[in-house]
């Protein structure tokens, strides 16, 4: 989901995919941060911190068993 929304956000999404990692959960942390940093620049956010912005996007459930819903 982050990686969708990164991709739909960033100016270039070439250029900001992330690179694919050694772990499932690297992949996951890359996507995030990446999305943040797309949205920080879309949107002019400088001061909002990347887990709280991932926190918000998800309304919290970032870490909940079966999300997003299927």
């Amino acid at each position: 989901m982050f990686t969708s929304l990164l991709v739909s956000l960033a100016d270039d999404p070439a250029a900001v995919l992330p690179v694919p990692t050694a772990t499932a959960a690297a992949n996951a942390v890359c996507a995030v941060t990446g999305f943040a940093f797309a949205a920080r620049a879309r949107f002019g956010m400088l001061a909002v911190p990347t887990w709280r912005l991932a926190s918000a996007t998800c309304h919290g459930r970032l870490l909940a068993p079966a999300w997003p819903p299927a």
